[in-house]
């Protein structure tokens, strides 16, 4: 029989063909109802690719049972709840990876942003104190007075013996300077 001839049977007769190892009644069972399935697949799950993985695992699955199939009683509505079951099995699949991942960033992400940043923190201080070792040695002074043992302007130019006018000064280059090679 041509698959053509077999389209114009009922799904009973279909399926007690496919019971007798007949693959033409089994291409025309796909034929049937493929897009049917697909399309409800893709509108609940979303995900076309997924969808024909789903849709693949069914009728796979409608092929190796063939033998065991005197149960059914309608064609689609076993298909459809296989399809159904598939689909509800991924979104499960999914939620769980889902509830994985968020538990994981909660557990560890923060403690990786931390680290990270904690990395970048030593990074950044290691260049900085590279910078301050760079400067001439009344402004390196001033700027370690004032940022490392934090010193006002007044206590380092009594410190040093230098005005609070060069204090200011040389704190201001030295920021400049500073700037400028961080960001180059």
């Amino acid at each position: 029989m041509s698959d053509v001839h077999l389209q114009q049977f009922a799904d009973g007769m279909l399926l007690s063909l496919l019971r007798e190892n007949n693959s033409e009644a089994f291409n025309v069972i796909y034929a049937r109802y493929r897009e049917r399935l697909y399309g409800y697949l893709v509108k609940v799950i979303k995900d076309t690719a997924e969808a024909e993985d789903i849709l693949q695992e069914v009728f796979v699955s409608l092929w190796k049972r063939r033998s065991d199939l005197h149960h059914i009683e309608s064609l689609y509505t076993y298909l459809f709840s296989c399809v159904r079951y598939g689909g509800f099995r991924y979104m499960r699949n999914e939620a769980r990876k889902h509830h994985f991942r968020a538990s994981w960033r909660l557990l560890f992400g923060e403690e990786d942003d931390l680290f990270e940043q904690q990395l970048a923190a030593d990074e950044l201080s290691r260049i900085l104190n590279r910078e301050v070792d760079k400067l001439p040695l009344k402004m390196r002074q001033v700027f370690i007075l004032s940022r490392k043992e934090e010193l006002s302007h007044r206590e380092i130019s009594h410190k040093l013996n230098i005005s609070d006018k060069t204090v200011k000064k040389q704190i201001n280059n030295a920021l400049k300077y500073l700037h400028l090679k961080l960001n180059a």
